[in-house]
């Protein structure tokens, strides 16, 4: 069963040696004030420290020959390690390119016949403009971490909030957190909560693939044969 933001600081505060919190984002006590602070730094860094399965969400974007620019998703946090934009026109990733090369191809104002993308200005640019019957697809890490029935969000904000990863990471991410707030030894704490983190890590990576030979070319993508029609 999971556990709510308020039980996983009480199971916290026995590991801590301190009373256990009734209530914990009403109270203006400054043990419940440290505790919930604790729990969202806590909740912050197991957030960063992989892109999780679960936060993983995808977006479309539809073209309409003309707009270049698309807005990210409103609880976008970031792009995978290996993520691409795959296009339905040409049925393979556009080319990512960096904001320089970006400029370069503006100011040679280069015609482009495949298309490219990068990022800035919390925006999806494309060059040149998406055809009207294409799409843009790719995924990316939602920030939505915390659960409140059919309610996501960011960031812990009531007791009956959950935790969307791993519980039993956050409440040992939680007490090492608490006890560096308080300017005491939390290296053995830290060091129990991150290989539970790395041990969710694993699990959420699933089973991995079998290579035999380390010289495979890992940008070497699938072929598909086509009909060839005489």
């Amino acid at each position: 069963m999971t556990r709510t933001a308020l039980q996983i600081a009480k199971d916290a505060a026995v590991k801590l040696g301190i009373d256990q919190p009734s209530v914990l984002f009403t109270s203006t006590d400054r043990t419940e004030v440290e505790l919930r602070r604790a729990l969202i730094e806590a909740c912050d860094k197991i957030t960063e420290a992989h892109d999780w399965q679960s936060l993983l969400t995808s977006a479309n974007q539809s073209g309409d020959g003309v707009k270049t620019e698309y807005p990210l998703p409103d609880d976008y946090l970031r792009m995978p390690k290996s993520a691409q934009i795959w296009s339905t026109k040409w049925e393979a990733p556009l080319q990512r390119i960096d904001p320089e090369d970006w400029l370069n191809f503006d100011i040679r104002e280069y015609e482009l016949v495949y298309g490219c993308w990068t990022i800035y200005g919390d925006n999806v640019v494309h060059k040149p403009a998406l055809a009207a019957d294409e799409d843009a697809r790719f995924w990316y890490i939602s920030r939505n971490v915390v659960s409140n029935g059919t309610n996501r969000k960011e960031v812990f904000t009531a007791d009956d909030d959950t935790f969307r990863l791993d519980d039993r990471c956050l409440e040992l991410m939680l007490v090492a957190q608490w006890r560096k707030f308080k300017s005491l030894d939390y290296a053995e704490e830290m060091m129990d909560a991150e290989i539970a983190l790395a041990r969710a890590i694993e699990r959420d990576k699933g089973a991995r693939m079998l290579v035999q030979s380390s010289r495979r070319n890992m940008r070497a993508q699938t072929a598909y044969p086509w009909k060839i029609t005489p």
